[in-house]
């Protein structure tokens, strides 16, 4: 007994030192101030609960990913540079308005605005959907497909089926899936690609040795590229409910952009940084001889952020795009659990007299994010800002409109996922015709939403408030 006993002491001693050791780590790299206090109590307080959390929750940075321009791949390198070198034969002049957020993504990224695109606005999976098979069928060299999710029903086996016909015609087909989100993909589904001639991986967060707790990030990126000169960038994966078949969600509401021309060469290099962390190796990238085939003169760049980064690309963008807005700010997100600068940012905007709206979905699909964003009410309220929550089915579109003449599309949620756990992929747009694509939407999304009570959070039941603000304290976990 008296073994027991101390054989007990022993282990709990070992962990509170490893409490207190690992709360000491939480202070020096926590995300942000309230992060590293909760986690240092947490730690220190019940370290035998907080220990695994914090493993598998804790972790700021995204290790072992080799970032382009970064000394770490001297083949990364070279790609980033016969990029830059190329899309430097078409920068563009940049407006006002987006001036800051194009030059913060060219000093982070190493790649320039461009001109002599063109880009088309898809609305909903069937538009998307169409064009991307469209693309897939008409390439001659390279497809290049990223998904977060792919499901193996209709929309997946006919992704699967277009590949295998444009690997028979000798296509070099390259596929990417994160492993969490599509932790329902059977291997089958891979496996018969790859017997086909397909390239498929995964991207596995955790796969590396001393990192195995690393699983709290995601690939979030959806791209496809064809032969180097059309991209597709958005908000959709490959899955039936994106195509509105869900019986759980019923209409699926989402967004994707198409773009031709010199600015796919800048989307191609997070492909090959994400296709070197999962396989250790690069394809040939392509870059196109020309401006677009349609005359267009859409001045694109892309946004590509992730936890691997130093400074985060997608909220340097974000922030500057806004801080300069002059008389509009219309956004769209399935998710709002802004950071505090984001949330400060939007109120600024709200205050100096630019229309700030914001459509959220009146429906939840992860109940922490939808819960959260209920708290954040009591001060758009008192800035001015207006919500709208979509009604008819599922909103899942991530969709910024500043002013009359720039927008981005892509995966960038306004929440803190994906401004540091994930990686991310949105495609910023400076056009006034494309813009106007983009506000007809809206206002299309708009006749489709109802007005959102702020004070609705303030009326709430005790029970309801509660649950809104235990969600909030994970929100830099969600």
């Amino acid at each position: 007994m008296a073994h027991l006993i101390f054989l007990g002491s022993v282990v709990a001693a070992i962990i509170q030192i490893a409490g207190v050791f690992l709360a000491l780590r939480a202070i020096l790299m926590a995300r942000t101030p309230q992060s590293a206090i909760g986690w240092a109590i947490a730690l220190v307080i019940i370290p035998v609960f907080a220990i695994p959390l914090f493993l598998v929750f804790g972790e700021s940075r995204f290790s072992g990913y080799v970032r382009a321009g970064t000394g770490g791949s001297p083949d990364l390198d070279a790609a980033l540079r016969s990029t830059a070198r190329h899309l430097d034969g078409y920068r563009a002049e940049i407006s006002l308005l987006c001036s800051d957020g194009s030059r913060v993504a060219e000093n982070l990224s190493g790649l320039p605005a461009t001109g002599k695109n063109a880009v088309h606005l898809l609305i909903d999976g069937a538009a998307t959907f169409g064009a991307i098979f469209e693309a897939i069928d008409r390439a001659r060299e390279s497809v290049w497909v990223q998904f977060f999710i792919i499901h193996d029903d209709r929309v997946g086996r006919d992704l699967a089926d277009r590949l295998l016909a444009a690997a028979a015609r000798g296509v070099e087909c390259l596929v990417m899936y994160d492993q969490v989100g599509s932790k329902a993909l059977p291997p089958a589904w891979g496996d018969r690609l790859i017997q086909g001639g397909v390239q498929v991986q995964a991207f596995i967060t955790n796969r590396q040795h001393g990192r195995h707790f690393q699983i709290n990030f995601r690939n979030h990126r959806k791209l496809v590229i064809a032969d180097g000169k059309v991209a597709f960038v958005g908000g959709l994966n490959a899955g039936d409910e994106y195509m509105g078949r869900s019986k759980k969600f019923g209409p699926w509401r989402d967004t994707q952009v198409r773009i031709e021309g010199p600015a796919v060469a800048g989307f191609q290099v997070p492909f090959l940084e994400d296709w070197n962390y999962a396989t250790k190796s690069l394809p040939a990238h392509r870059l196109t001889s020309g401006p677009a085939a349609a005359p267009s003169d859409a001045i694109v760049f892309p946004v590509a952020s992730g936890p691997a980064e130093e400074w985060g690309v997608c909220a340097a963008v974000y922030l500057s795009v806004i801080q300069d807005a002059q008389h509009r700010l219309w956004l769209a997100s399935p998710y709002f659990v802004p950071s505090s600068p984001l949330l400060t940012d939007l109120c600024h905007a709200a205050l100096r007299g630019v229309d700030v709206r914001i459509i959220l979905p009146q429906f939840a699909d992860h109940l922490l994010p939808w819960l959260s964003s209920f708290t954040y009410y009591q001060r758009l309220e008192a800035a001015g800002v207006k919500v709208w929550r979509y009604q008819p089915g599922f909103m899942h579109q991530k969709v910024l409109l500043a002013d009359d003449n720039f927008a981005i599309v892509g995966s960038i949620n306004l929440d803190y996922r994906s401004f540091m756990l994930n990686f991310e992929l949105s495609a910023a747009v400076l056009d006034t015709g494309f813009a106007k694509e983009v506000e007809d939407m809206f206002l299309a999304d708009f006749d489709r939403s109802l007005p959102e009570d702020l004070s609705r959070f303030e009326k709430g039941s005790l029970a309801f408030r509660l649950k809104c603000r235990a969600a909030a304290l994970m929100s830099p976990e969600q």
